[in-house]
């Protein structure tokens, strides 16, 4: 292990102009969700270049890559990068800042595609070491309900290829390049979508008893889901997020329709589908107490997380055996979610972060207009994948 372990880092290093290339290529032309047409068409063409086989047209623009090792029959391990870019307008001037106005790669997909290239072609030179098969997914659609991930299993190759374990990295902007860090067990939350129009009768603000006040009603209905989802399950995280609240009224009109947005959040899909109850039943409670209408659509989203715990074990012993003990470290529960739950549901699988923050670097967050990477944080990224990749096929 201790010499495919050199080579393996050594072939990292040696990429790390290759791997920068193609993250600023995919930094530079980013496409939104289930829109990734050209970022498949760049990855099916670097595919046929080298001469590696792959499926592609899963859930449109997804992409299965395939290298079979040499060393006989085994496994099959996955490992899986996002195709797809967010809807924010890049603040950055660089020379590979976006030029799709209003897009941007602000989430680290654009990493996470090089990363996967750049090991699938170290493994690729590695055939003699190893058994069975390793595949590369390229999806689409992981920052849009229902999630590129959840499309993929639908589809039905993935199935027939019957990964015995899936892997997947992502950067994380607070920890610094070389670290990495894990979770065993539930690491992220669902994710569902909450959706509520107060239908009822508007009016002067000045005469209430003329008219129902919506914009009261929901505010009671906010406060009462925030109050009731807090005292579910004591020691459970969740959280209900209310991120939109429209009222269209004025200083002296009373609207007819409030329209209300938000999400639910845990770590437990029994508490998951709890919420769900308690949502539509305080809402019919309200309607009720108050004659009004309210209309409810939940939109469920993303599962738990949930990493195995003997492929975390494993993986991040990995990781310790390329960077040290001292540079891998257990993370926090995170409430933010990941489509990668999907698999987690269906394989034994491991997700983990890459730290990328460089040691002079101002502190950077995903999801934001200035979003960048310290891009030799890859070269980590590369080896650590494909060493577990490896380490998993030959030896579960």
């Amino acid at each position: 292990m201790t010499h495919l372990a050199e080579i393996i880092k050594q072939k990292a290093s040696d990429h790390l102009d290759e791997t920068i290339r193609l993250r600023r290529h995919f930094h530079k032309n980013p496409e939104l969700s289930f829109r990734e047409t050209n970022t498949s068409a760049f990855i099916r063409d670097y595919l046929l270049e080298h001469d590696i086989a792959f499926i592609d047209g899963i859930g449109e623009t997804g992409i299965i890559a395939r290298i079979k090792g040499n060393k006989g029959n085994g496994p099959v391990v996955a490992l899986r990068a996002e195709l797809d870019a967010l809807p924010i307008h890049e603040s950055a001037d660089n020379e590979y800042s976006s030029i799709i106005d209003g897009v941007m790669h602000a989430c680290g997909h654009d990493a996470h595609l090089a990363m996967l290239l750049s090991s699938l072609m170290i493994i690729d030179g590695l055939k003699d070491q190893f058994r069975g098969e390793i595949i590369f997914i390229f999806q689409p659609g992981e920052e849009l309900v229902p999630g590129g991930a959840k499309l993929i299993l639908e589809e039905g190759t993935l199935r027939k290829l019957s990964p015995s374990a899936i892997v997947a990295q992502h950067v994380l902007p607070e920890l610094e390049t070389g670290r990495i860090g894990y979770r065993e067990g539930a690491y992220m939350a669902s994710s569902d979508e909450i959706y509520i129009d107060i239908l009822g009768k508007g009016g002067h603000a000045a005469i209430p008893g003329q008219s129902s006040d919506q914009i009261l009603i929901g505010s009671m209905l906010v406060c009462r889901l925030k109050e009731k989802i807090g005292e579910l399950e004591a020691g459970v995280p969740k959280v209900i997020g209310i991120g939109t609240f429209i009222a269209s009224g004025a200083t002296n009109v009373i609207p007819d329709r409030v329209h209300i947005e938000g999400t639910l959040r845990t770590f437990n899909e029994k508490i998951r589908s709890r919420m769900h109850s308690l949502v539509k039943d305080e809402c019919r409670q309200i309607a009720s107490e108050h004659g009004v209408k309210i209309e409810l659509e939940i939109r469920e989203g993303y599962p738990v997380l949930t990493n195995d715990t003997e492929l975390s074990s494993r993986g991040s012993k990995v990781a310790s055996f390329l960077w040290g003990s001292e540079n891998v470290t257990p993370l926090e529960l995170r409430m933010s979610s990941e489509d990668f739950a999907f698999y987690s549901r269906e394989y034994p699988a491991f997700f983990y972060r890459l730290g990328v923050k460089g040691r002079n670097m101002r502190q950077r967050f995903l999801h934001t207009p200035d979003f960048d990477i310290d891009e030799s944080a890859m070269a980590f990224g590369v080896a650590t994948m494909s060493m577990i990749a490896l380490d998993l096929v030959n030896n579960i």
